[in-house]
């Protein structure tokens, strides 16, 4: 069986100036359903750019990036489109922008709608999802004037709001307290748990703590590390109530 997601050999470079600079090279990775892996590197050494090709925003120079068994590297448009609306949930700076005025239900929504469910029903649902977050006292406000621990809930609330096979997210808990972090990654544990997919990225160990498995991304190459537990931050086992994780699947598959 293969895997959820599979980079093979990707190398990615950009031009600066009249230089060639290689930011990814010969990167592999392979990622099974239930699998919650965090990539560690600092700045500019690459880590955004290898979230972005492993979500299909960005061509690889040179290898693949498999998603259930399809080549999307390679895929069309179209057809990248339709999985980022359905499979493949992503929290980068490339997410949906806030509109100024926007309430945290009508931004939750917006990926419902946008697939073709009505007004009341996509907001019976991602009301359902800000309730699953954390996020339902802040439901009415607007999302520009939240705090980054609340808009980080909110970020993840959109982004699974449709049920993705695949979740990714870069740097999500990089600017939230101690307290605060533990509680989202205990909530994309239990995403994990019922079977997505997840790979974030962090500046350091103390982002990726509950995480089954841990990357380091160095001299453009990544290295799987061994994954380090610490009692006093690892998030608890039981986030707290959780509402049923249900796939939606309209919108997805076929070329």
């Amino acid at each position: 069986m293969s895997a959820l997601l599979s980079l093979i050999g990707v190398t990615k470079r950009y031009a600066r100036g009249v230089r060639e600079v290689t930011v990814l090279s010969d990167v592999s990775l392979d990622l099974e359903a239930g699998d919650f892996a965090c990539v560690l590197a600092g700045r500019g050494e690459g880590k955004t750019t290898l979230l972005e090709i492993a979500a299909g925003y960005r061509r690889p120079e040179e290898g693949r990036v498999m998603f259930a068994g399809r080549d999307i590297s390679t895929a069309s448009d179209r057809v990248r489109s339709r999985l980022h609306r359905s499979e493949i949930a992503c929290v980068l700076n490339r997410s949906v922008p806030v509109v100024h005025g926007e309430t945290v239900l009508k931004h939750v929504s917006l990926p419902l709608m946008a697939g073709g469910s009505g007004v009341r029903e996509s907001q019976h649902v991602a009301a359902a999802m800000i309730e699953r977050v954390g996020a339902r006292e802040y439901i009415d406000a607007r999302v520009s004037d939240l705090a980054d621990s609340e808009r980080a809930r909110v970020a993840l609330a959109q982004a699974c709001v449709r049920g993705p096979r695949l979740l990714i997210a870069d740097e999500m808990t990089d600017t939230l307290d101690l307290i605060e972090r533990s509680s989202v990654l205990a909530l994309l544990q239990g995403f994990a748990r019922e079977g997505v997919g997840i790979l974030i990225t962090a500046a350091d160990a103390h982002g990726a703590v509950g995480c089954s498995r841990l990357l380091s991304l160095s001299g453009t190459g990544l290295v799987e590390a061994p994954v380090a537990r610490s009692e006093a931050e690892r998030p608890p086992e039981d986030p707290g109530q959780l509402l049923p994780f249900t796939r939606d699947r309209r919108g997805g598959g076929g070329e």
